[in-house]
């Protein structure tokens, strides 16, 4: 396997696991940053990541969807990769 195709592997796992599981976390970081920081901008980041992952979870494909997302990213990234090592 190349080396682009792992990176392009890397990328995907990397998106797809974040989409599914690293939503509700960010949600939680821009939640104590507003009031660690006293900055109430960053409570809409709050809802933003909590909503997000709330409305996926109640999605009954969410977990494929992820899936696809993550190999679609792995795609576009190995073709990028592959253009660069071929210019």
């Amino acid at each position: 396997m190349s080396r682009a195709a792992v990176k392009a592997l890397l990328w995907g796992l990397a998106i797809a696991g974040f989409v599914r599981f690293g939503l509700a976390p960010t949600g939680w970081l821009f939640y104590e940053a507003s009031f660690a920081l006293g900055l109430d901008g960053l409570y809409w980041g709050y809802r933003i990541f909590r909503g997000g992952d709330y409305l996926l979870n109640q999605w009954p494909p969410f977990t494929f969807a992820c899936v696809a997302l993550g190999l679609l990213a792995a795609l576009l990234a190995y073709r990028r990769n592959r253009r660069k090592e071929t210019a």
